[in-house]
């Protein structure tokens, strides 16, 4: 998706705003408590929660008003519960509280900027399950393009960055991927993780080529946390029928761009004429990555009906068949378009008709597509292709054009989303916010 880009962020030394320097609201005045589990905070408070050592710098920190946080009575819990609080019940807290509240709680005090501020939580906070991934939106405001990503459980934008509106340069999400996004403002191209605000500059491969994907390869060795050693960038030339396809490397262990061909997994004529064709590039189509594995809905110059799936450790191709409905006992593609989703870890299929939305599901095991859901559709949805906010499971299941009505006038869907991650990722993110530059890049500054 592209836009005719600041924010604040959550890394060692910074200032601890939200995502971006919009935000406000109390410290933690959406955090969920995670379904009332274990050492949440609304537990801590019922069983009085807390060691004689009580946190009296966290107490005075939030003020004789208390700490107004969701999912507790009158939606407020008072000063000296908060700062009855273990260590060890507000790291579980914080576990489940989305990036942008952490950035707030890390204003606190002290004590509560040590527990969030190491590796270990990062890790932690970046593995923890509760979170899906957010749609991408943007809005205008005078001068300025505005990113948010919207959290579809209670339809609540998140600001993500902001960046100037000029005429002249074109803003472009080519990908997300584990919480950093790829993006090319006119001819520059960046990686960046809007939580950590830390960025590298790559090379202008959007100029000539199509950006199809964006992927990890790798995770450091030597690091525990889970911080990716290694990221990759899928790409082709512009030479229609004939293209040829390319991985630059982002990371330690990076090197020239080198061309892959056209590879594909078995000897295929017809994916080899897919190919050659090209794919459509990822900020219009972006593909969604399943464990190891790019996927692409078939795309009108290909001719068939086929999804296309790239394996990012064989380096190669293949076609796999859509779900499918017998007609008088010949097999027939279940319907064109929709949207390619994860659901579970496993590949999902959203295709919509007038009438509803279905969703099936192929298995991992057998290969084997099943409807697993069927959501009926009312009159005024107006529900077209890649309109659906991705999901978890059926209750994250969005549509579009909620989501649109609920932010705010002149919203249009990106078809990205992406999952707020903490970690620093220094091996491939080696730039932190103060090493901007005259507005390199824009999108962390509030021109």
């Amino acid at each position: 998706m592209e836009a005719n880009g600041g924010g604040g962020g959550l890394e060692d030394g910074g200032d601890g705003h939200a995502l971006a320097n919009g935000g406000g609201g109390h410290a933690l005045a959406n955090g969920a408590l995670a379904n009332g589990e274990g050492h949440a905070l609304a537990n801590g408070v019922a069983n009085g929660g807390g060691q004689a050592a009580a946190m009296e710098e966290a107490g005075g920190a939030v003020g004789n008003g208390g700490l107004q946080v969701m999912g507790v009575p009158n939606g407020v819990v008072p000063a000296q519960a908060v700062a009855a609080l273990t260590p060890d019940a507000l790291y579980q807290f914080f576990l489940r509280l989305p990036a942008q509240e952490i950035a707030r709680c890390r204003m606190v005090c002290s004590l509560w900027r040590d527990i969030i501020n190491t590796d270990a939580f990062r890790g932690e906070h970046h593995r923890y399950p509760y979170k899906p991934p957010m749609p991408l939106v943007f809005f205008q405001d005078p001068g300025f393009e505005n990113l948010h990503a919207v959290d579809v459980r209670d339809i609540v934008p998140w600001p993500v960055m902001r960046f100037p509106n000029h005429q002249h340069e074109v803003f472009r999400i080519h990908a997300s991927f584990a919480g950093i996004l790829l993006l090319s403002y006119g001819d520059r191209l960046y990686a960046c993780n809007p939580c950590t605000r830390r960025w590298a500059h790559l090379p202008p491969l959007h100029v000539h080529n199509h950006i199809i994907g964006f992927y990890a390869t790798g995770i450091d060795d030597d690091d525990e946390h889970g911080n990716l050693f290694r990221c990759q960038v899928l790409y082709h030339d512009r030479r229609e029928p004939n293209c040829e396809y390319w991985i630059f490397e982002l990371g330690a262990a990076a090197q020239p761009p080198w061309s892959i061909g056209r590879p594909s997994l078995h000897e295929d004529v017809h994916l080899d004429l897919v190919l050659a064709n090209g794919i459509a590039p990822s900020y219009t189509i972006p593909p969604v990555c399943i464990h190891v594995f790019l996927l692409w809905l078939p795309q009108a110059a290909w001719a068939n009906s086929d999804i296309l799936m790239f394996d990012t450790d064989a380096l190669s191709f293949l076609l796999i068949p859509p779900p499918t409905i017998q007609v008088d006992g010949e097999d027939f593609p279940v319907g064109v378009g929709g949207q390619l989703l994860e659901i579970a870890g496993h590949l999902a299929m959203a295709v919509f008709s007038p009438e509803r939305l279905d969703v099936w599901v192929r298995c991992n095991i057998d290969n084997l597509w099943s409807r697993r859901y069927r959501i009926p559709l009312h009159q005024d949805d107006a529900f077209t292709g890649g309109e659906v906010a991705v999901a978890r499971d059926r209750t994250d299941l969005v549509q579009g054009p909620s989501i649109l009505h609920a932010v705010q006038h002149g919203t249009f869907l990106s078809r990205h989303t992406i999952e707020e991650s903490l970690l620093l990722h220094p091996a491939i993110l080696p730039m932190q916010d103060t090493d901007a530059v005259d507005d390199d890049p824009p999108f962390f500054r509030n021109q």
